[in-house]
């Protein structure tokens, strides 16, 4: 295990080793060995934290996050609160294993839900994958139908379920819940962003903040989500494109060279992480 965590610290911005409390009880992403992932280059987590960790503990923090919070069209207003690997233990989406984002800013005025993405694109739908009893529990629409895994007649699996995801739906994308929709508007990897952006509002609304969702992903040609944000992440047709917006790393590190103080620190974390695109782009598989 030292030697696991002596590679993810080689593999992370040094900047950001502060940001981790207990590297034992960290949240690292694992595989099905057990073994923490974020040693390898192209670890969307390892990523995440270079970034995320190094605004979290920078004094540069409040500024920083006041003017993503201007661009993604959120109030600014500190102190900042940043959290990595962030679980919604109040499970406000009733979900059974509640959503655990890459980090979450909270400021006094606004809510940011960040979903980070590295190599790989986003996280689809489980109801239309065969499942384990060899049937789809849901037909790719949302329309009256069985799942046949529980029985239960339903619009979408996932609220047969009790989860809460089309309580907001219909605020946050403009769309009728009493209407059948043909295909599913979140499926493939919209529905990751779907997710990301119903729980912004649900968060918003649970503690009176403007809730908002972040994409953040890696700009490079190469990489899926990259391309997918240059042509929208949701359907055009579907409203609410708003609700969780698009920023790359580039985008983010940007901002944090035009408004901190601390200009070596971000010149440094610019060439780490260009460094690590250009490596990961040049074939490393996605984790």
């Amino acid at each position: 295990m030292i030697s696991d965590f002596q590679a993810v610290r080689e593999n992370l911005f040094p900047a950001s080793h502060g940001a981790i409390e207990d590297w034992e009880t960290f949240p690292w992403h694992r595989d099905r060995t057990n073994r923490i992932q974020a040693y390898k280059v192209h670890s969307s987590q390892a990523i995440a934290t270079d970034v995320f960790g190094t605004l979290k503990t920078s004094t540069d923090r409040d500024r920083i996050f006041d003017a993503i919070a201007e661009r993604v069209g959120v109030a600014p207003g500190g102190p900042w609160a940043i959290t990595l690997e962030w679980t919604d233990t109040d499970r406000l989406l009733g979900e059974p294993r509640p959503t655990q984002v890459d980090a979450l800013a909270i400021g006094s005025a606004a809510a940011l839900v960040i979903e980070c993405k590295f190599t790989e694109p986003g996280g689809q739908c489980s109801q239309t994958a065969v499942s384990g009893f060899g049937e789809r529990q849901c037909n790719g629409s949302y329309v009256d139908q069985i799942n046949p895994g529980n029985g239960v007649r339903s619009q979408c699996a996932l609220t047969g379920k009790g989860i809460r995801y089309w309580e907001y739906i219909p605020t946050v994308f403009a769309l009728d819940t009493g209407v059948d929709h043909t295909p599913c508007p979140f499926k493939g990897d919209a529905y990751q962003w779907m997710r990301n952006a119903v729980l912004a509002a649900a968060l918003g609304k649970h503690r009176h903040l403007q809730g908002t969702a972040l994409a953040v992903f890696a700009d490079h040609p190469s990489f899926p989500t990259a391309r997918k944000a240059k042509r929208g992440l949701m359907d055009p047709s579907l409203a609410g494109q708003s609700a969780i917006t698009p920023v790359s790393y580039q985008q983010i590190i940007a901002i944090a060279c035009q408004v901190g103080l601390d200009r070596e620190l971000w010149n440094g974390l610019a060439a780490w992480v260009d460094h690590k695109i250009a490596t990961a782009a040049m074939g490393s598989p996605s984790s």
